[in-house]
């Protein structure tokens, strides 16, 4: 099983890759609307990969506190430890997408996600037959705090610090078995540890080694790089034409915890994650463009994983 602690936003998309000018209006013809958040598009990937998955978190009473908690209901999601709180709204985002090249721009509102609690996620789910999946959109001292209650009761416990807004302690990346970074957090890490990120694939490995934590870095149409115990490792993309980069990384992260949780070794693990960002790109929103199982499962074998740094450990 799965543990989310995570973030619920609802995403406003504008196919508009800048603001107007100060003092200006811009008038488009409409918007999409889809629910999103990093926890709460995680869950849903990891749910479509077919794990069973619950979800922890809180939302506001409003109308889109209830849109949200029965989009993830209706995703497979167990949504059962979902605090809905008066007076609070919901987290929102809008969202700038460059269809030219399918970048995005995103403007957040937290909302009742910074009321989260770590405390409703009883102990009893927190074991050695879960993994616990946490992100960096919610406090950070109630998702460390978390992170150390599941490692002290044998949990495993996957990050993906995702934004790295806020300081992440060296005891909870040394709680943690699984770190997933793209460049830009990969770089904010490096920083507040003193390690040089220059050199992706050297920092990949220089983070495992300090922290013993499997680490992997996302480097978009270049693949990613993981650095554990086995090794250091650079795992291809499909190739595909971007629309929506927005999700790609919950799509690979989600997947990623899917096939660890089905008992799939690390490498089989980090080849779903690469078919299910790649696929994501494909499409449009984070959770609507989230693929499903047989989506991913016919692409698998494209993928390579190819050895870089074996350890001294395999030597």
């Amino acid at each position: 099983m799965i543990v989310v602690f995570g973030s619920n936003v609802l995403d406003i998309f504008f196919h508009q890759a800048d603001l107007p000018p100060k003092d200006t209006a811009l008038f488009l013809e409409s918007h999409d609307e889809a629910p999103g958040g990093k926890g709460a598009n995680q869950a849903v990937a990891a749910a479509r990969a077919g794990a069973e998955v619950r979800f922890f978190g809180a939302l506001g009473d409003g109308g889109h506190g209830r849109q949200m908690y029965k989009n993830l209901a209706k995703c497979g999601v167990d949504v059962s430890g979902i605090e809905m709180l008066e007076d609070v709204p919901s987290g929102l985002a809008t969202i700038f997408v460059d269809e030219k090249d399918g970048t995005h721009k995103i403007v957040v509102s937290q909302g009742a996600n910074l009321k989260a609690r770590q405390e409703t996620v009883p102990d009893k789910v927190l074991c050695k037959d879960t993994i616990l999946l946490v992100q960096g959109e919610l406090p950070i001292a109630e998702t460390e705090a978390l992170i150390k209650r599941a490692k002290e009761r044998g949990a495993r416990i996957v990050m993906n610090f995702a934004p790295a807004t806020q300081a992440l302690s060296a005891e909870a990346l040394q709680n943690l078995d699984v770190i997933i970074l793209n460049e830009h957090e990969a770089d904010l890490i490096g920083k507040a540890f003193g390690l040089q990120t220059n050199d992706k694939t050297a920092f990949t490995s220089e983070l495992q080694k300090k922290f013993n934590v499997t680490t992997i870095v996302t480097l978009g149409g270049i693949g990613s790089i993981v650095g554990s115990p086995e090794g250091t490792f650079m795992v291809s993309p499909l190739k595909i034409k971007p629309i929506d980069t927005v999700g790609a990384g919950d799509a690979y992260t989600g997947y990623f915890c899917a096939a660890l949780d089905k008992g799939k070794k690390l490498e089989e693990a980090v080849r779903w994650a690469s078919v299910a960002g790649s696929v994501a790109c494909t499409k449009v929103g984070a959770q609507t463009g989230l693929p499903h199982l047989d989506e991913v499962e016919k692409f698998v074998n494209d993928v390579t994983v190819n050895c870089i740094e074996a350890s001294n450990k395999a030597a």
